[in-house]
């Protein structure tokens, strides 16, 4: 599959499991999605610092624009409203974020909040399950908590009616950067 294929099919995929999807061309750009998807969903977010999110500035944005900005602590992540993580991979066939979670604040951004913001670089997007394993097989260790995140958190455990939210999130907003610092580590895929 060429790039732009693999991008619009994992959209395309994401968008059906319940995702919104923005493709933005750099990281001015994708800060400026980000504050406007937050605008209406509350004061408190919680970053899961990353390279990507440092060199785009964006706790500093945040907070200019008037948020309450969280990047550690005993009680990280607990009482935000919003969480930002950045992904490590998304897989078009299925629309599914991966991430090496083994970081607690990775998970507990991405999985405790009702809004959550996965940045991914457009080039780390895998043709498939098996091209994202490989790229984890490939790394010196096994993750210690691989997470898999197709769409809001969903469930149909109480007497099979579908719930939206009940174990994660119930908004996932995923943000692809065509280009800027972190991008290119998806060269080698």
């Amino acid at each position: 599959m060429v790039r732009e294929d693999l991008v619009e099919s994992f959209c395309r995929h994401a968008k059906a499991m319940g995702a919104l999807t923005t493709k933005v061309k750099d990281v001015q750009r994708m800060k400026n999605e980000i504050l406007e998807f937050l605008k209406p969903r509350g004061q408190r977010v919680a970053v899961a610092v990353s390279p990507l999110l440092k060199s785009a500035d964006l706790e500093a944005a945040l907070k200019e624009a008037g948020f309450e900005v969280e990047t550690s602590g005993a009680w990280f992540a607990r009482e935000a409203d919003s969480g930002i993580v950045e992904f490590d991979l998304g897989v078009a066939e299925t629309g599914t974020l991966v991430h090496d979670a083994t970081d607690l604040y990775k998970r507990l951004a991405s999985m405790l909040p009702l809004n959550c913001v996965a940045v991914l670089p457009a080039n780390r997007i895998v043709r498939d399950m098996t091209q994202a394993f490989e790229y984890y097989l490939g790394q010196k260790t096994w993750p210690g908590y691989l997470a898999l995140v197709t769409g809001p958190s969903r469930t149909a455990d109480i007497e099979r009616s579908l719930t939206i939210g009940v174990h994660g999130p119930e908004c996932l907003l995923i943000v692809l950067v065509e280009e800027g610092e972190g991008s290119n580590a998806g060269d080698s895929l």
